[in-house]
Order: structure tokens, then C-alpha cells, then sequence
């Protein structure tokens, strides 16, 4: 449990990192180009991950049902959604990404307790209501707008509610660097397809598209967060893994602050704080002795 706690911890703090990275990144290319030659790359070092744990074999022995399940965790997770996610980041700021991504939990939640029939402690039920009230309350009705972008971030983000729940049955059997592999490779023909019909298929060899450092720190942040996230998923509820991911945009606001607006403002401090305690909340049932049960 620990294990998964700390992988997630890990993953959130790349999150935190990526999301403000991407937004310099996509600004200066086209956002669907770009992520679907960045998610070459990806595929390309998650596929040496494979091949060094020695779980390329693994790949004979899956059944079609085994298939059926990756490949929609690819289709979701690793192809619409980025396409989605990435076009509105370009319009909208990354704290807005990251605000609206943040809501990611509550969909989560609302899929995992009927469906992979995981419970919320009391507690985790306090530190629900915390994180409601860090997001929506303060600060959070004046910084986000309603507009094309935001529609598009946060229709890839009830997408990968979908896509967690599903990894998190497929996990039961199924390895973490299998899961991960297939997320990318079988989410990049929809990558493809969908930037070949946006008649944007020149823009997948263009200067911009093809810079090398962007491209580079892009593909070995996603390839980081993908590995500690199914890793961690695999010994955690679903429920609690996303929840803590809300700590993402703390740091998103952070480096925001620290190299482009040059001020942190009170409102993304108390946000922050509030945050932290929320989770805070939720991880209590793993420090004391009676642990949270794992769906």
C-alpha cells in the first residue's frame, strides 16, 4: 500500500512539472502535432522499459479479452484524451489545465464506488470536502473560465476517468509496464488518424513540431509519469491515486510564479495549503494501524 502511495506521490510531482512544462512547449507548436510525434518517443522508451523487465513476453500470452481491455485504455487514455487535452491547453493557461484537471477524483469516484465498489472512510470523506473547497471555493469560480479550451480539457478528463477505471480492473492481472506500453502504442494510430484528418499532417515534420529539447522533455516526462502511475494504480484504490494527484496544480502555480509572473498570489497560497491538508486527510488511513482496503 505504502509502495503505491509514494509511486503516485512521485507521479503527482511530475504532473506538477509536465503540465507547466507542456504549456511553454505546446505554445510554440501545434499541440496535436506535437504530442503525437512527442508520444512516438514515449512509445519508443517505455517499449525499452518492456523490453529490460522482461515483460515483452508477456505480450503472447494475453487473451483477447486481455486485448479488448488495452486497447480501449489506449484509444482513451493514450489517444483521444491527449488530442483533446493538448488542443485546449493551447488556448487556456496551464493553471486553468491543471484546475480543471484536478476534477479528475470526483469523476473517478463516481465510477469506481459502483463499478470497482472501493469505499470512502469518514475521514477521506473530510478531506473530500476540503479539496471541494480549495477548488470551487476559493479562487477557483474566477479563474476558470467557460470557453472552447476548457471544454476540450475537460472532456479529456472524463475520458481518463473512464480510462483509470478500466486500468485499474486490467491491473488486476495484467503488469504495470503492459499496461503502460499499450496505453501509448495503441493510442497512437488515433493520434495519427485524428491529425491526419485535421488536415495537419505536414505539421508532424515541421521545425517547430520536431524541436529537439521540447520534444525530449516532454517525452521523458510523460514516459515517467506513465511508468510510477500504473505502478502505483496496481496497489492503490483508484479513488485515493487520484485524489492525490490534486496536488499537481500547487506546483503548476508554483513554478508559474517563479518564472513567468514573478508573484505568487495569496489566493494560489491558500489554495495550495488547503490542498495539502485535503490529502493530508485522505493518506491518514495509511499511516495509522487500520489500512484502506484495496479494490
Amino acid at each position: 500500500m505504502k509502495q503505491g502511495i509514494y509511486l503516485v506521490l512521485l507521479t503527482t510531482l511530475i504532473s506538477g512539472f509536465s503540465i507547466f512544462s507542456n504549456k511553454i512547449f505546446v505554445s510554440q507548436a501545434d499541440p496535436l502535432a506535437f504530442t503525437t510525434i512527442r508520444n512516438v518517443l514515449v512509445l519508443g522508451f517505455l517499449s525499452m522499459v518492456l523490453w529490460r523487465s522482461g515483460k515483452f513476453t508477456a505480450l503472447k500470452s494475453l487473451q483477447k479479452k486481455d486485448w479488448l481491455k488495452l486497447t480501449a485504455i489506449g484509444m482513451l487514455g493514450g489517444g483521444l484524451t491527449f488530442a483533446l487535452f493538448f488542443m485546449g491547453l493551447a488556448q487556456i493557461g496551464a493553471v486553468q489545465g491543471s484546475l480543471i484537471h484536478k476534477t479528475l477524483f470526483l469523476w473517478v469516484t463516481l465510477l469506481a464506488i459502483p463499478l470497482l465498489g472501493e469505499r470512502l472512510h469518514t475521514i477521506q470523506l473530510i478531506g473530500y470536502g476540503v479539496i471541494l473547497l480549495a477548488t470551487f471555493a476559493i479562487g477557483g469560480p474566477q479563474t476558470l473560465g467557460f470557453n472552447s479550451g476548457s471544454l476540450l480539457v475537460l472532456a479529456a478528463t472524463l475520458l481518463w476517468a473512464v480510462e483509470n477505471v478500466i486500468a485499474k480492473i486490467t491491473l488486476k492481472h495484467i503488469s504495470s509496464e503492459v499496461v503502460g506500453w499499450a496505453r501509448i502504442a495503441l493510442g497512437l494510430p488515433v493520434l495519427f488518424a485524428i491529425t491526419l484528418v485535421s488536415g495537419k499532417g505536414d505539421l508532424l515534420i515541421a521545425p517547430k513540431t520536431l524541436l529537439v529539447w521540447p520534444l525530449l522533455t516532454s517525452s521523458l516526462f510523460l514516459t515517467g509519469y506513465i511508468y510510477t502511475w500504473y505502478k502505483g494504480l496496481k496497489f492503490i484504490p483508484v479513488t485515493l491515486a487520484t485524489s492525490i494527484l490534486v496536488i499537481a496544480p500547487v506546483i503548476t502555480n508554483f513554478l508559474t510564479a517563479l518564472f513567468i509572473t514573478r508573484r505568487l498570489p495569496e489566493v494560489h497560497i491558500m489554495q495550495g495549503i488547503l490542498l495539502t491538508i485535503g490529502v493530508a486527510f485522505l493518506l491518514t488511513k495509511i499511516i495509522l494501524p487500520r489500512k484502506l482496503p484495496v479494490s
